[in-house]
């Protein structure tokens, strides 16, 4: 493990690791003229001296150590091998010892202002940062989720000058640079990410939305060149720059453009409701949504949703999707085509794969 970690630090810090290798040297060798001398000064003077003592002697020397198993007993040997092997030994070891500490220093403010290439796969990126608030909201939500919650996130933007102390100490990492360049995306690892947030770089703005076009489409352009899927959700601004987004084809659009004013409606008319909504969409309490997409074909959904009910554990199946149509509380009648998915609300989603499996199970060979 420790070897491990040495050759990961020599093969980031090639500069670093010639300037301590000459150190190291220069130690190696001072090690063996002043374990020789002390040798020669001494052997007639202590009894079954070795020359493997000596060079024992000389390393805890030159490292302040110090044992007292050997010791210069010579005039020689204390005022011209001992001495210079002490002063020369808290030099180099200061030097080595400064050089590291400054090496993690620099490698930290590297790592805080974003000028670092991510090694990590499998991260979440968010693209912009409108604000501190918002984004650690959305970085609370992903890590309530079992599913995400030890996965590196990576903030990605060109505004900050450098990471906030609140996310550094979270573990988040940050890349500076355009999101809209395809060299800051790929020194973000995108490619090899599990997903992307595109926030409104300016949230209340609607010429922001544009900038947010222009990140999707270069993902979208970056995942076709390469074949490896990524799964982008973007936040809109306006309503009125939907169609121009779904051009970018990104997986996801949310719009926050009339939410609030339609969540304010139904609190007037239902007042409790916002509760209700706030549990179905967070990951932090409750039960969830889950859009399952189905191996079921040719079942009616009524007897999926009654399978759901009699379960031990707590699910209901409240909807399905059929291409572009969202169906919630669907006649009884529906019957599950071929690429439909299922609306789940419940604790796990493993839970509704129990009952997947025992309907093929039921079906005849």
């Amino acid at each position: 493990m420790l070897f491990q970690l040495l050759r990961k630090f020599i093969s980031r810090h090639s500069e670093t690791s010639a300037r301590l290798g000459k150190v190291a040297l220069i130690a190696g060798s001072l090690n063996l003229v002043f374990g020789l001398g002390f040798y020669l000064a001494e052997r007639n003077h202590q009894t079954g001296l070795t020359v493997i003592d000596s060079i024992w002697w000389a390393m805890v020397t030159m490292t302040t150590v110090g044992y007292g198993d050997f010791f210069p007993q010579t005039f020689i040997g204390r005022f011209l091998i001992a001495y210079p092997c002490f002063m020369l030994g808290i030099g180099l070891l200061g030097y080595l010892l400064a050089t590291v500490t400054e090496t993690v220093l620099q490698r930290v403010s590297l790592k805080r202002k974003g000028a670092m290439t991510i090694k990590h796969t499998n991260h979440i990126l968010i693209c912009n940062f409108p604000s501190l608030e918002k984004v650690s909201q959305i970085i609370d939500e992903l890590q309530a989720n079992p599913n995400y919650a030890s996965k590196k996130i990576v903030i990605v933007s060109n505004d900050l000058k450098e990471l906030p102390a609140q996310l550094t100490k979270r573990g988040i990492l940050f890349v500076k640079g355009l999101p809209t360049s395809e060299e800051t995306l790929n020194r973000a690892n995108v490619t090899e990410s599990d997903g992307v947030f595109i926030l409104p770089a300016s949230p209340g703005d609607p010429a922001s939305d544009a900038l947010t076009y222009a990140i999707g489409s270069i993902i979208e352009l970056i995942e076709q060149e390469s074949g490896v899927p990524i799964k982008t959700v973007v936040e809109l601004v306006s309503s009125s720059n939907l169609r121009m987004m779904e051009r970018a084809q990104t997986d996801g659009i949310i719009l926050a453009d009339g939410i609030n004013e339609r969540m304010i409606v139904q609190e007037f008319i239902h007042p409790g409701i916002r509760r209700t909504f706030e549990q179905l969409i967070t990951s932090r309490q409750g039960s969830q949504f889950y859009v399952h997409r189905t191996t079921l074909h040719g079942q009616l959904l009524l007897d999926i949703q009654v399978a759901a009910l009699q379960h031990p554990a707590n699910m209901q199946v409240i909807g399905i999707i059929k291409g572009e149509r969202h169906l919630l509380n669907p006649s009884k009648d529906t019957r599950i085509e071929e690429g439909d998915s299922l609306i789940v609300l419940a604790d796990h989603v493993e839970d509704f794969l129990k009952i997947e499996k025992e309907f093929q199970l039921k079906q005849p060979a």
